[in-house]
């Protein structure tokens, strides 16, 4: 699907208003893990939780607004199994005025599940599904699985968050994505991120027309959301759907 040509301005850092976790907890598998947020807010106000997947009691997903759908965990991991998946996206189709987003680090997982007949673009077309990239070598991973299994209707995205090295998106116009996300790591033990890594991405997006979010920069060792701060050519956070 060809991204919109209105590039919308997101006033925030945050991207979405509400979380929805049917299941928490993770298991890692790649450099971007090592220091995930997810895992510190599920030690902070789950002290009691076991770290492993497992489900929570909170299964009715929100209905308005912009949903991030598992960010304590990741809803396409090895131990969601297909027929689970495909519930948890059947529970949000009903919900036409929210904009649900799903992000993995499993691209393979999410595309075998959204090739099922039950989904298609008519019924998922306020949904955007994306996949984590931190580097090269990790994009290009993630990229082959996603293309080789994920149908050509998908709104997808790519997470370049926490960006640990430099990416060369090699976009293709016959299958651009909706959406681009570019962000340092954040945190006490964060690595470093430098601004060339992000301009090359965002002007790769812009070469293409693709909507582009720059949520947060490493500037001088800090990690820094407030746009005002940014260098004048990264203050770009653009969303493919209307901002209500």
């Amino acid at each position: 699907m060809q991204p919109t040509n209105q590039l919308i301005q997101w006033p925030r850092a945050q991207y979405w208003d509400k979380a929805w976790n049917p299941i928490i907890g993770c298991d890692p598998i790649s450099p971007a893990c090592e220091h995930c947020y997810a895992l510190s807010l599920i030690r902070r106000f789950h002290p009691n939780m076991p770290l492993t997947p497992r489900s929570t009691k909170r299964t009715t997903p929100p209905k308005t607004k912009v949903v991030f759908c598992g960010n304590l965990t990741d809803l396409f991991g090895d131990w969601i199994k297909n027929g689970v998946g495909c519930e948890l996206i059947r529970a949000t189709m009903p919900n036409r005025d929210a904009t649900y987003l799903w992000l993995t680090k499993r691209p393979l997982n999410m595309g075998r599940i959204l090739s099922t007949p039950m989904f298609s673009a008519s019924v998922l077309r306020n949904h955007f599904f994306g996949f984590t990239a931190e580097n090269s070598d990790w994009y290009n991973n993630r990229d082959v699985d996603y293309q080789f299994t994920t149908p050509e209707w998908v709104n997808y995205w790519i997470s370049c968050e926490p960006l640990l090295g430099p990416i060369n998106l090699m976009l293709m116009p016959q299958h651009l994505p909706s959406w681009v996300v570019v962000g340092c790591e954040s945190g006490p033990l964060r690595r470093p991120c430098k601004l060339e890594w992000v301009r090359e991405i965002v002007r790769e997006c812009q070469r293409y027309g693709v909507p582009v979010f720059v949520k947060q920069l490493d500037l001088d060792g800090e990690c820094v959301k407030d746009i005002e701060r940014f260098p004048e050519d990264l203050r770009i956070r653009q969303v493919p759907w209307e901002v209500k």
